[in-house]
């Protein structure tokens, strides 16, 4: 009896606490907002029927995404989190969180360091998620799908997939934020996300809304966040070793000479003191392949190889440099240079911490040597290029 006994004792504390997955309701994304007027914190979270993503997405409709977006709101981000406990009628997990998005707002209240204090301090919030910023509204965003209606196949969910195919700002995660945000001289580039109104169409004429990725927010300790685009931003993409393919148009007198796919460029930074001021060489490695040439013989049809390369080299530097000036001018060491300094020579740092400053002089030369490795098809490269240099 005694052994009966025991073996249903065991059989039953394996699962007396177990829950079925449809009484659980999973959190997948968390917006951070701040209302000033209030003074207090919103957080929106985002969560999916995973049952929508087992069936077939054909015909789907936005309205099939399964997902919803709730809002609460507290003094601190840590109260706003305990306060989804009463909007929702189901145990709520929130290990599957996998995209924070903070907005302007709240990261102009106070560090981001300080944000981040209460999701730490709610152990089920892991430090993994993809990390973003806006400007704009947090729940709309939070309920974009992408064209087929699918809610976690988006650039929220994937931003590497993204970036691979074409690098601008590179995305990253809550533990590298926080990395980055605590070394010495260190900028945090946090990509931006936006909405595109009504830019896609089905077969139905419909229109919906779409994202968007277009810059970053720049961080660094107390000071005040900076948002800029890409275009303002295009020199970062040739100092990141990270990039992988990353398009290019050469341009002249306001047309298009060639465009281009630019791989895996590399780059190397050299620091150097002169009488208490310290001077920064850059020195950048490109590959690219020829993507086209416009059909104008009077523009690319006529350029050669070499003249294509050289404009190439000088469009880089000045993409380099111009990224760098606009940092400048907004008080933002775009490039880390600061941090790059303390890595390559913390002796000479440490004596000049206190006086460390950079000016437009301070990113003293930008060499750029560029090779085309691939020029498209054999006629292609046969017809364009001069047979001189086809030798």
């Amino acid at each position: 009896m005694m052994i009966v006994l025991t073996l249903a004792a065991i059989g039953l504390s394996g699962c007396w606490d177990s829950f079925d997955l449809q009484d659980i309701q999973y959190v997948t994304a968390l917006g951070i907002d701040y209302d000033s007027e209030e003074d207090e914190y919103i957080i929106y979270a985002q969560s999916i029927d995973f049952s929508h993503l087992s069936v077939s997405q054909e015909g789907m409709s936005e309205v099939d995404s399964g997902a919803w977006v709730a809002e609460a709101r507290g003094e601190t981000i840590l109260m706003a989190l305990e306060n989804f406990s009463s909007k929702s009628n189901q145990m709520l997990h929130w290990g599957h969180v996998n995209v924070l998005v903070y907005s302007m707002k709240a990261l102009e209240h106070e560090p981001i360091i300080e944000i981040n204090e209460g999701l730490y301090r709610f152990h089920q919030v892991r430090t993994t998620p993809w990390v973003f910023g806006t400007a704009e509204s947090l729940e709309e965003i939070l309920l974009l799908t992408n064209m087929y209606g699918d809610i976690v196949h988006t650039e929220l969910f994937n931003p590497d997939t993204v970036y691979k195919e074409r690098a601008f700002i590179e995305p990253i995660t809550l533990h590298q934020l926080m990395r980055n945000y605590a070394e010495k001289g260190r900028i945090v580039v946090l990509p931006r996300v936006g909405i595109n109104k009504k830019e896609l169409k089905d077969n139905n004429n419909k229109k919906k809304d779409a994202m968007s990725s277009d810059g970053a927010i720049l961080l660094k300790g107390d000071s005040e966040p900076k948002l800029f685009t890409d275009l303002q931003l295009a020199g970062l993409r040739w100092l990141n070793n990270q990039t992988e393919n990353s398009p290019l148009q050469i341009e002249e007198d306001g047309k298009t000479i060639a465009a281009l796919n630019i791989i895996r460029p590399k780059n190397r930074i050299h620091s150097e003191v002169i009488n208490g001021e310290v001077f920064f060489d850059v020195h950048i490695d490109v590959h690219a392949s020829l993507l086209d040439f416009p059909p104008d013989e009077t523009l690319g049809a006529s350029r050669t190889i070499k003249e294509i390369l050289q404009l190439m080299e000088k469009m880089i530097e000045k993409q380099v440099r111009d990224t760098y000036l606009l940092g400048l001018n907004n008080e933002k060491d775009v490039y880390s240079l600061e941090n790059q300094f303390y890595r390559s020579d913390v002796r000479s740092y440490n004596q000049m911490k206190q006086t460390f400053e950079l000016t437009e002089a301070s990113l003293r030369n930008i060499t750029v040597r560029a090779v085309i490795e691939h020029t498209g098809e054999y006629e292609f490269y046969r017809d364009r290029v001069p047979k001189s240099e086809q030798q």
